[in-house]
């Protein structure tokens, strides 16, 4: 894949980022069950953050003010949540009785209390979000040489993943795996969460698309390491066929399924480059990539119809079975109990454990709703649909400003597909609960905000115009 470029034709701060992300995906996949990888990548985010303010500051800043409420957006749920209340107030709030009585015995029934009934917890949340909005707001004030950076870092740390995720599944559960609870037997990379492992990929099929572009676009872009157009091509091809295998190979069925959409927004952001570069996609690039693709996928089927691995993913589609849906109906009664302020954020697990049915419980506590939009409700409440929502809008406000810069839109459609694939498998899972997905969608919401393009990317655009009879 592209080499990178000369470390001094990049800024300090978009190495410090391209840092960041690297190690967001080594420590950031443990999930709840592990925070000491959390706590390692929190404590180098604060260094991060340092250095970061530290550094001379190029331009004006984020001055885009929908960006800047995007940035504000994540935190405003943990600090209302946080604020002490006057008793009249928070006694009155759904699910306080046993608080009130409890506060009693000791006398201190009007001291006052914070909407969440897990202070320590929504703390702890509240740091897990910072990380995500700085590589939302940091990303944001690169330039777009500099975002092509961070994208080549996402493709380079997730090929790593899918090479451990091979040496994963060669070693039968033994080797590389992070973290004492995983997944054994199917491939997942630094994640301990398979399902957190598919979201990272199909990150890295969009990556992929969004760094090879230029390379297939600009006739007069010299290709890494001497490679010819045509062999840059069967070589791109030929990773996301990797990428795709290993997605297969986490057996997610989430992540299986939302192949499709990976591969719709790898495509279009080969689309939206028409005219970007030197006015014109070479289609003979891409009639390359596309075969390299499509015959690389029929031998790989081919070689795997008969491996047992393949067979197990197919089983994993046969027995859908209905825990998901058991959980659903037990997670939408503890959402009742405490509409419509929510639990506060990060209390799934207290708020949910009253509200299982003894025929359905399970013995290890319940960790996750398995359905990010009901989690959301049980936990934040009204307030929390609302953020979701002005999130939504302020996304498509910033990718819609951002859209009338040409080069700027195969990053905009590789941001807004990160998030929709999030979006999608929200529905069943809880991707944002990794910390490595929650940065990587910072990274892909920072890539919507509009960038200027340096006066001299301007100029040479401009004169590709003109020699073309385009200006």
């Amino acid at each position: 894949m592209p080499a990178v470029a000369r470390s001094g034709s990049y800024s300090a701060r978009a190495r410090l980022v391209a840092v960041f992300v690297a190690l967001a995906f080594v420590l950031g996949g443990g999930g709840t069950p592990n925070p000491l990888t959390e706590l390692l990548l929190q404590i180098a985010f604060v260094g991060i953050a340092v250095v970061w303010v530290w550094l001379p500051k190029p331009g004006d800043g984020l001055r885009d003010r929908v960006a800047l409420v995007l940035v504000a957006i994540p935190l405003i749920i943990p600090l209302v949540q946080l604020i002490p209340l006057p008793p009249s107030i928070w006694s009155t709030l759904p699910d306080r009785g046993n608080e009130v009585a409890a506060l009693s015995l000791i006398g201190e029934q009007s001291s006052w209390r914070p909407i969440s009934l897990s202070p320590s917890r929504t703390v702890a949340a509240l740091l897990a979000i910072v990380p995500a909005v700085f590589c939302f707001y940091a990303v944001a004030r690169l330039d777009l040489k500099e975002r092509r950076l961070v994208l080549l870092t996402i493709l380079v740390m997730t090929l790593v993943s899918a090479w451990m995720g091979a040496v994963q599944l060669t070693s039968r559960g033994s080797g590389f795996n992070f973290y004492p609870q995983h997944s054994a037997g199917w491939v997942t990379g630094f994640q301990a969460n398979r399902n957190a492992t598919a979201d990272v990929l199909l990150i890295g099929i969009l990556a992929l698309a969004a760094v090879a572009v230029p390379y297939l676009t600009d006739d007069r872009k010299r290709l890494p390491l001497g490679l010819s157009r045509r062999a840059f091509a069967i070589m791109a091809g030929g990773v996301g066929l990797f990428l795709v295998l290993a997605t297969v190979m986490t057996g997610s069925r989430a992540g299986v399924t939302l192949l499709l959409v990976a591969g719709v927004g790898a495509a279009l952001i080969f689309v939206v480059s028409r005219d970007v570069e030197t006015g014109t996609l070479s289609r003979k690039a891409l009639l390359l990539l596309a075969a390299a693709v499509l015959l690389g996928g029929a031998a790989a089927f081919a070689a795997l119809s008969q491996n047992t691995a393949i067979e197990r993913v197919a089983e994993r589609f046969s027995d859908l079975g209905n825990e998901r849906g058991e959980v659903w109906e037990d997670s939408w009664f503890a959402l009742k109990q405490y509409w419509p302020v929510g639990f506060g954020l990060g209390g799934f697990e207290p708020a949910m454990l009253p509200a299982e049915r003894l025929e359905y419980l399970d013995p290890l506590a319940p960790n996750r709703a398995h359905n990010d939009y009901l989690e959301i409700g049980i936990e934040a409440g009204i307030l929390g649909y609302a953020m979701v929502i002005a999130a939504a809008m302020a996304v498509l406000a910033v990718a819609a400003r951002a859209w009338r810069e040409r080069r700027m839109r195969g990053q905009i459609v590789f941001g807004l597909t990160v998030l929709l694939l999030i979006a999608f498998h929200s529905v069943v899972d809880y991707p944002l609960r990794s910390m490595a997905v929650a940065c990587l969608s910072g990274v892909a919401g920072g890539l919507l905000v509009r960038t200027r393009v340096s006066s001299h990317r301007s100029k040479e655009f401009k004169r590709a115009k003109q020699a073309r009879g385009l200006a």
